[in-house]
């Protein structure tokens, strides 16, 4: 027997078999690649060095959507129906990584405790494709919420406590980095002329509108926040020969905090803003007694210097009392101040239209682009995608069963989230108020706009799976 042979044979099982699939795919990508076109060939060499990766450590494919999710309406392919993304990619290349690992025994099955959140909304979609004028249009929908519902499971698979920590601190740093490309925008007004402020821009990041690009940065502002503080909170137990001084990440997660609100208030989405506001007094609530002076004190401080902001800021956050005084749209005189309002309120009385006539199942998943034309008033006729308000949207294309699926889903979200952070400590606690501060702000913002798109429903599997819900 040869050294090498000798060699070989001390390796576990196990270890030979990690060690054999790997190195075929690289033999087998190498003599492909060697037949590209050198720029074709970098890219080829990536996928395989990924490729080899995933089957190695699949969770990595869980980090790589996490920082993949801002460029995902970037990274698209059209095809014969919807498209295909970097992210539709990650999801299935994760999917298959675990599934090999999982089927040669190097994963046991772990339970999924909150498929029971997302299962029966997913069913109740599915079921209103029986309504469905086009199929086509549905299937898209569908592929969303499925890739969701796989996303949470494959993270119940690989994502155990050591894993929730830095999955947060990647999603922290993808928000970061997208926040930053909102800022050069806003400051050097790099962008459609119609997203002009003055002398600056509505930030719109990698998403190409500005609502959706600040309801992005609002999902994970909370979780920044709450590690924050959950390190502020770490520096009176911490000894002073502690690896780590507690000051340096507190003052990092913090810093990222700043920086994607500073994104979010230059998108100029009001939106965005409610839903920063709420889920930062959640935040700053639940976690100390600390955060609830701080609260009040800023509550007494907004009073007193609400006069001294500038009047744009001010009356943008005015003109959201109009949404709670307009519920017809119709023959109202359309004006620069009213436009964005009264277009929303137009889309909320034609989701309600459909709703009264196709209770049960709705319209369709999906179909709401299909159908909207029936049901616009003038001159509303553009169908934007969605309904401005998830559960008017939902109530729309699924009708009473689709409600009450994503009432089950997101109040009991809520609810789970609550009931983690009452028992947990420490870190677990500090995740678990970062994302009831998430769902918080999906409530508020889903309220005025559909943060159901462009990858951050993955956000919110994600968001589920840091939740330390069995331990």
């Amino acid at each position: 027997m040869s050294s090498w042979q000798r060699a070989f044979a001390l390796l576990p099982a196990w270890h030979r078999s990690d060690f054999l699939g790997p190195l075929a795919l690289i033999v087998a990508a190498a003599g492909a690649i060697a037949l590209l076109p050198l720029p074709a060939a970098v890219l080829g060499m990536a996928a395989a060095g990924g490729g080899v990766a995933l089957l190695l450590r699949p969770v990595l494919g869980l980090y790589a959507l996490a920082l993949l999710i801002p460029v995902g309406p970037l990274l698209r392919l059209p095809l014969a129906v919807g498209s295909i993304g970097i992210l539709d990619l990650m999801v299935a290349a994760t999917a298959g990584a675990w599934f090999l690992a999982w089927s040669s025994g190097r994963y046991p099955w772990r339970p999924a405790p909150l498929l029971r959140l997302l299962g029966p909304f997913g069913f109740v979609l599915l079921l209103s494709t029986l309504a469905a004028a086009s199929l086509e249009e549905a299937l898209p929908e569908l592929v969303k919420w499925a890739e969701v519902i796989v996303v949470y499971a494959l993270a119940a698979q690989l994502v155990g406590p050591r894993h929730r920590l830095p999955l947060a601190a990647v999603l922290i740093v993808a928000a970061v980095g997208e926040s930053l490309i909102g800022l050069r925008q806003f400051v050097w007004r790099i962008g459609p002329e119609a997203y002009r402020l003055g002398a600056f821009l509505r930030s719109y990041g990698t998403f190409g509108q500005p609502n959706p690009f600040a309801g992005y940065l609002g999902l994970i502002l909370p979780l920044a926040l709450a590690l924050g503080l959950g390190y502020l909170g770490e520096i009176r137990h911490r000894r002073g020969d502690a690896r780590v001084p507690a000051w340096l990440p507190a003052a990092g997660f913090l810093a990222a905090g700043l920086v994607i609100a500073a994104g979010m208030i230059a998108s100029w989405s009001r939106g965005a803003w409610l839903g920063m506001v709420a889920s930062s007094l959640a935040v700053l609530v639940l976690t100390s007694a600390t955060g609830r002076l701080f609260v009040g004190i800023a509550t007494v401080l907004l009073f007193w210097l609400y006069p001294l902001l500038p009047p744009a800021l001010t009356g943008r956050f005015q003109d959201i009392a109009l949404y709670f005084g307009t519920w017809n749209a119709r023959g109202v005189a359309v004006t620069d101040a009213n436009f964005a309002v009264l277009e929303r309120v137009a889309h909320w009385q034609a989701a309600w239209a459909m709703f009264a006539d196709r209770p049960w199942l709705g319209i369709g998943i999906g179909n709401w682009n299909v159908i909207y034309p029936e049901y616009a008033i003038s001159p509303w006729f553009d169908p934007l995608g969605h309904a401005h308000n998830v559960l008017f949207h939902v109530a729309a294309e699924a009708g009473i069963l689709g409600v009450l699926g994503y009432l089950w889903f997101w109040l009991g979200s809520l609810v789970v989230a609550l009931a983690v952070i009452r028992r947990q400590k420490g870190w677990n606690r500090a995740l678990a108020i970062g994302v009831f501060g998430l769902f918080i702000h999906l409530s508020v913002h889903n309220q005025f706009d559909n943060l159901f798109v462009q990858g951050m429903p993955l956000v919110v599997a994600l968001g589920l799976a840091l939740l330390p819900y069995d331990q």
